[in-house]
Parts: C-alpha cells; sequence; structure tokens
C-alpha cells in the first residue's frame, strides 16, 4: 500500500520538469498528454488513500482541492503548484499511514475452545444406529458461541443442558444417576461429581432465580467446567463405540 503511494508520488514529481512555458507568457502549462496523467495519478492516490483512511478523510479531501486550485484545474490543465502539493499530500498520508499501523494494538490472544473441536470431530464420526448425535453436536457448537462472546449464563445452561443429553448413552436416565452409579475409572469420578454439582446447581441458580432488588452477574471462572465436561464427552464417545 505505502509502495504504491510512494511511487505515485514520485510519479506525480516527475511530471514537474515536464511543464512548458505558454508562447503568450501566461505561465507554465502541462501537455494534454502528461496534464491528463496527472489526473490519473491523483485519482489513483485518492482510492489508495480512502481505502485505508477512510472517505472523505483531510488528505484525500485536500488532495483534491490541490489538483482543482489555481485558475486551471482539472479542466485546462494543472499548476506548477498544483503538482508539487499534490506530491506532497500523498506523501504525508503515507507518513500518517505508517503512524495509524504503529499504533494498531497488538493482536489478541485467540480464545481456546470451550468443547475442543477434535472432540466434535470424534462425535461427528459416531455411528448413528443406535443414538442419534446432532442435538449433542449442536449443543457443543453453540456452547463454544456462547463461551467465545462471554454470554457466560448461556454457557452455563448449555452444559447443564448437555448434561441432561447423555445419560441413556451410558444406559441411565439422569446424570446424578451417571454421576454415582456409573463405573467410571476412579480417576475420572471427580470430574462427574463436580459436574452434577457445582456446574448444574449454577446453572440452575441461574435458570430459576427470580429478579432481586441487587443482582451479580456469573464471570468467566463461574462457568469453567471445560475440562470436565472433556472427560464426560470422552467417555459418551468411548461408550458408544464400544456399543458398536
Amino acid at each position: 500500500m505505502t509502495e504504491d503511494l510512494s511511487k505515485i508520488a514520485d510519479d506525480i514529481s516527475s511530471l514537474i520538469p515536464l511543464f512548458n512555458k505558454n508562447s503568450g507568457n501566461m505561465g507554465w502549462f502541462l501537455s494534454t498528454e502528461h496534464a491528463s496523467r496527472f489526473k490519473s495519478l491523483a485519482i489513483e492516490a485518492q482510492e489508495e488513500i480512502d481505502d485505508v483512511l477512510g472517505h472523505a478523510n483531510g488528505f484525500s479531501l485536500n488532495l483534491i482541492n490541490a489538483v482543482n486550485s489555481g485558475e486551471n484545474g482539472f479542466f485546462g490543465g494543472p499548476t506548477v503548484t498544483a503538482v508539487s502539493e499534490a506530491a506532497e499530500i500523498v506523501r504525508g498520508a503515507i507518513r500518517q499511514i505508517q503512524r495509524k499501523r504503529e499504533r494498531r494494538p497488538a493482536p489478541t490472544a485467540t480464545v481456546s475452545n470451550y468443547v475442543s473441536l477434535s472432540r466434535i470431530s470424534e462425535l461427528k464420526a459416531l455411528p448413528s444406529d443406535r443414538w442419534d448425535f446432532t442435538r449433542l453436536i449442536e449443543l457443543c457448537r453453540e456452547l463454544n458461541v456462547a463461551s467465545a462472546n462471554s454470554c457466560h449464563m448461556t454457557t452455563s445452561f448449555l452444559v447443564r443442558s448437555i448434561l441432561n443429553h447423555v445419560p441413556p448413552v451410558f444406559g441411565l436416565e439422569t446424570f446424578a444417576q451417571v454421576a454415582s452409579n456409573f463405573p467410571f475409572e476412579r480417576s475420572l469420578k471427580p470430574a462427574m461429581v463436580r459436574l452434577q454439582g457445582q456446574a448444574r446447581d449454577g446453572a440452575d441458580f441461574h435458570l430459576h432465580q427470580p429478579i432481586r432488588k441487587h443482582e451479580t452477574l456469573p464471570t468467566e471462572k463461574q462457568v469453567a467446567f471445560a475440562p470436565e465436561l472433556d472427560v464426560l464427552l470422552g467417555e459418551v464417545i468411548r461408550v458408544a463405540r464400544q456399543g458398536q
């Protein structure tokens, strides 16, 4: 971008030595060919500047004023002053664009998904002859969207919905039964207990709480059950594969 504008500014400046003295002592002028070239370069510069600084920015407006300044303007050919001023305005725009880039904030860290995309891919690959995982996959997708947009209450509601949705895969009716009765590996049991206790209780509170005189909203930490949910989804996938 700035390289292109710099080249345009140099091309505009290169027109200054091409001015000829009018035979009638009426001043300096550019031939029709070079005057047309100047107009074309000025329009190209304006378009480039507008792309970065937006329409009606100061540099573009002053560029047009410079081109149209003097007695002739676009219609009879530019003046030497107009050409010189136009080249400097383009160079000023280059400096402004460079300053704007230097002030641009550093990119923020990529927000991690609440549900790993690899887990969602595993769910999509499961056989559908016994269980249709379409709703579970969509719950996971929407959970990622809610989490990425800091919709903390929605995040807790969707986690709760997943807990309600998966028990039949384990041959049970409720997640309370899953957490307390299903024979998980010993190391996995605490994750299930935390989901049943803290995750469900938090979601129930936000889901059923009537309006109060003073209110507080959940933070990201209050809905941070991604590791435990990943353990649960891993077990859903394992059990579903065993049932093939």
